[in-house]
């Protein structure tokens, strides 16, 4: 009777840790099809495509988005609200976690070729 209870702690073990690491390869998935697809979503809102900075830590994620000047200062949507009904809508295992938003103005492209020339 004793190696049936250890057989069945260690099923029930090696269960979980599969279960965990199927959960966690979801989540890694879904962070790898958002930054992909979330620029494209961007571009159909804002008729820019922003650039994304996405960081994913354990009950949180974290999204840089930066913006042209021209764009930033005439954004007439609630940008924030949009990301995150979209992350609702097509991530469920995403939609559970803190979604952080921030927006920059990012650097013009002239400047940074001057800086790779040099």
């Amino acid at each position: 009777m004793k190696s049936f209870w250890k057989s069945l702690l260690t099923v029930g073990a090696l269960a979980g840790v599969g279960y965990l690491g199927f959960k966690g390869y979801q989540r890694i998935n879904e962070v790898m099809k958002i930054s992909k697809s979330l620029p494209d979503y961007l571009f159909d809102l804002i008729g820019e495509k922003p650039k994304i900075d996405l960081n994913m830590k354990l009950k949180s994620i974290s999204l840089a988005i930066g913006l042209s000047s021209e764009v930033y200062e005439n954004l007439k949507i609630n940008l924030d609200e949009q990301i995150k009904c979209y992350i609702n809508d097509y991530y469920p295992n995403l939609a559970k976690l803190q979604v952080n938003i921030t927006k920059y103005i990012k650097a013009n492209q002239l400047d940074e070729d001057e800086d790779e020339d040099d």
